[in-house]
């Protein structure tokens, strides 16, 4: 391995080893992990208040049917301090109202567990626990994170500031922060569904430190039988 080399995995070996020592880093890791995919870059249309609103009635409909969603993600994360893209891949596991597994595979084995009130970070070293009910920050990350998931999140309009925007045949929203610690961190949350409207198709955080995550899903399936120990707490 040349230096350069040496540099960079060294580097993200830090960064990596970071994520477990800090909680409020852990938050906002998970948050900007969160599926992120490039949206389309031709002309988009802003929807009309009428529009949104039936827009929005449709997303809520397809949201309150989805009991449960699978599928496996590849990451490519890239970071402005590091010449080498960060690339991983795992599976995620979503079972309403409130659980949630996101399980990286390679090259870490990392894995966030969310279920109700509770949230459990794993890797192969450590073990850490967090009552979310008494973690106001906590809380309100993963509220967006299944909100995200399902599309409910567009509701939120005392996090956020919404628009609507249709491009060709599908439709996304623009989500910009109203609270001070996301506002420091993110411009907009980009979130697009399918031409259906009966699922989120990506989510886009664009940071204001430059930094980019992809996230690819694949094999998707929705209201399929999960596991329920995926999301056990263990002591």
């Amino acid at each position: 391995m040349n230096r350069i080399g040496y540099n960079n995995t060294k580097m993200m070996e830090r960064v990596w080893k970071g994520i477990a020592k800090s909680e409020r880093y852990i938050a906002f890791f998970m948050l900007s992990l969160f599926i992120s995919l490039p949206l389309t870059t031709v002309a988009q249309t802003q929807l009309t208040a009428e529009q949104q609103k039936q827009i929005l009635e449709r997303i809520d409909k397809a949201a309150s049917e989805m009991a449960s969603m699978q599928c496996e993600f590849t990451q490519t994360k890239t970071m402005e301090l590091l010449s080498t893209d960060m690339k991983s891949h795992g599976k995620m596991y979503f079972q309403r109202p409130s659980k949630l597994r996101w399980q990286y595979l390679a090259p870490y084995d990392y894995t966030f567990i969310l279920n109700d009130d509770k949230v459990q970070l794993k890797s192969a070293k450590s073990t850490k626990s967090i009552d979310v009910k008494g973690n106001k920050m906590f809380r309100q990350i993963t509220d967006i994170i299944l909100g995200c998931i399902t599309g409910a999140g567009l509701r939120n309009t005392s996090d956020f500031t919404l628009e609507l925007y249709q491009t060709g045949s599908t439709y996304f929203a623009k989500m910009y922060p109203k609270k001070k610690e996301l506002k420091q961190l993110y411009e907009v949350i980009e979130v697009q569904f399918n031409p259906e409207l009966t699922m989120v198709s990506s989510v886009k955080m664009l940071e204001k430190k430059g930094d980019a995550t992809t996230v690819t899903l694949t094999n998707v399936k929705t209201n399929g039988a999960i596991d329920s120990h995926l999301f056990d707490i263990t002591k």
